[in-house]
């Protein structure tokens, strides 16, 4: 067996950006994890705060055209249906559309998605939906510009920030982009808040080691002309990895350095995390 994605076994894709073109009728996903992920989001809607959903005014409009984007694209992909005043998502449960558009959002498609607006210096983060964070908080970030957002991933500012900023300023309607995120933990728990000035190690709740990745999409929204960021998570225990996938994922990780290492953890996890894919 192995993950759905393994993004580690291509050098184009190992290392950030790693982006490549998306099919726009596979935007979204419906996986073996989509049941177990909904009810989850769902739990998470019963009782909303600003981590989970927000949006300033300036998000407004995009959000309400995301909306319009995902009830068209899930009525014409045949898996979600639409009865009366509810959208009946695969898994069987109706979501009502009357709730706010965030919450609508949230609670069809198995992705976190967040909004950005073009702004001065470079894109602003707006609006969104948070379920399952890797380590950061939505609220803390929104209104805030992507070196921001990132911060403090190790070598953005200096090495990524400008070829972000390009692909968000050349980015067309008609050619969305996806990557695939990736990273070794000591968890498998999709959410974990973490703010800036609490970043520490993801919490070991003693279920072995796990690979996360993450299927981040950008299209491009045609009227508002925002940049809608969607991410599916995926977590999968490294038991589950064939040998060749496992050794690959050992390699990739043996390739980080020293401001990586830190960021996701430190040393001694990343050390653990190589022992366990040996």
């Amino acid at each position: 067996m192995s993950a759905p994605y393994t993004p580690f076994m291509d050098p184009r894709t190992a290392r950030p950006p790693g982006v490549g073109p998306l099919d726009r009728a596979a935007w979204l996903c419906v996986d073996d994890d989509f049941a177990a992920q909904m009810a989850e989001r769902d739990a998470l809607f019963e009782a909303p705060d600003d981590d989970v959903a927000c949006a300033l005014p300036e998000g407004e409009a995009p959000t309400a055209e995301l909306l319009a984007l995902l009830l068209d694209w899930t009525a014409r992909d045949g898996r979600w249906r639409r009865e009366g005043g509810a959208v009946i998502r695969p898994d069987s449960v109706a979501v009502p559309l009357d709730a706010s558009p965030l919450t609508v959002i949230g609670r069809l498609m198995q992705e976190d998605a967040l909004l950005l607006i073009p702004g001065e210096p470079e894109y602003l983060l707006v609006a969104g939906t948070l379920c399952f964070p890797q380590r950061w908080a939505l609220s803390e970030k929104l209104g805030r510009p992507l070196t921001d957002v990132h911060r403090p991933v190790p070598g953005y500012p200096e090495t990524l920030a400008a070829r972000i900023n390009r692909m968000f300023a050349a980015l067309r309607v008609e050619a969305p982009l996806m990557r695939i995120n990736w990273l070794v933990h000591p968890t498998d728990t999709l959410r974990i808040v973490q703010r800036e000035a609490q970043k520490g190690p993801p919490p070991d709740p003693g279920r072995g080691w796990h690979l996360r990745t993450e299927r981040q999409c950008l299209l491009r929204l045609p009227q508002t002309r925002a940049v809608v960021f969607t991410i599916k998570t995926t977590v999968t225990h490294v038991d589950r990895l064939s040998a060749e996938h496992r050794a690959g994922l050992r390699d990739a990780l043996a390739g980080w350095g020293p401001g990586e290492i830190a960021h996701r953890g430190g040393v001694p996890i990343w050390r653990a995390a190589l022992d366990a894919l040996a």
